[in-house]
């Protein structure tokens, strides 16, 4: 019994962190920064700016314009924005910079991580996965009857028939299972539909943080454009708010180390479909046609 309750337990820390790692890797990825010298890790900078909330450029004398998490040290400024800052580096480097060597870049205008906010709905994925299946897992739940021992024979062959989609006549004068038995366990309701469903809107709530575009409407007829617009709504204000501090902080960057640049860095929503200059609406609609014409072409 023990041994399965860690095993449970496991799971649902599995699962937990499997959420967390899918949240983090799509919520590290919604921007590209073309042209970003090719010394610095974007990954890294996307990392931190999602657990720390913001990172520090500055320029080495050796290893030119890098970018690290930092920590404030000193006054700040009548913005609340450090005077002052240490970066550090996992492998020891250190350095200690003033307030005109350095630019601040933050992951989003609250200038708080999203991580602890990402941790959080991955936390409600994984219980609404877990959830459904236990729900499914409990659908083979065994049923349990009880009832004395002189009624068991009968009962068994009535739940042998049952099972076996066989019809069940008792001539016993003194048999009345109705009295005698009782069920103790049965198989739990179906609720994974529902469960599936508050999953989506969980998942819809947390790309709607990230400011990845989702429609989450269950209508089964067309959607007209007013109404996607209102529900895209959040997903671009969402969107604005992460990418206007990287905007401020590249125009800063490209003013105040321009020398150290071979072009100036660019900031971009990734939105990745299609992989070509080809506009969406083309693509979506070229590909209809190839299918109407007896499928696509290769």
């Amino acid at each position: 019994m023990r041994q399965k309750l860690i095993t449970s337990q496991l799971n649902n820390f599995k699962t937990s962190q499997m959420y967390l790692r899918q949240c983090l890797m799509l919520a590290e990825n919604v921007f590209e920064f073309p042209f970003m010298p090719k010394y610095i890790d974007t990954a890294y900078m996307n990392k931190n700016l999602l657990r720390k909330g913001s990172v520090a450029f500055f320029v080495d004398e050796v290893m030119g314009l890098l970018c690290l998490p930092y920590t404030s040290i000193g006054n700040l400024d009548v913005y609340g924005r450090p005077k002052t800052i240490q970066v550090i580096a996992q492998n020891g480097y250190t350095r200690i910079l003033k307030q005109d060597e350095f630019v601040i870049m933050y992951d989003n205008n609250g200038r708080y991580p999203l991580y602890l906010d990402i941790c959080q709905l991955a936390e409600r994925l994984a219980c609404a996965t877990r959830t459904s299946d236990i729900n499914i897992a409990q659908q083979k739940t065994p049923r349990i009857f009880k009832t004395n021992a002189n009624k068991e024979l009968s009962l068994r062959q009535l739940i042998n028939n049952v099972d076996g989609f066989e019809n069940a006549v008792m001539t016993y004068e003194d048999i009345n299972l109705a009295d005698d038995t009782e069920v103790i366990l049965a198989p739990a309701p179906f609720v994974a539909d529902k469960v599936d469903e508050y999953k989506a809107r969980i998942k819809a709530e947390f790309l709607n943080l990230i400011g990845i575009a989702n429609l989450t409407t269950q209508k089964k007829e067309r959607v007209i454009t007013d109404e996607v617009n209102a529900q895209m709504g959040g997903t671009v204000a969402n969107r604005y708010s992460r990418f206007e501090p990287r905007k401020k902080a590249i125009d800063e960057i490209n003013e105040k180390f321009k020398e150290y640049l071979e072009r100036p860095i660019e900031v971009r929503y990734y939105d990745g479909l299609p992989d070509s200059d080809i506009k969406t609406e083309d693509y979506i609609d070229e590909e209809v046609k190839d299918e109407e014409e007896g499928g696509l072409n290769v």
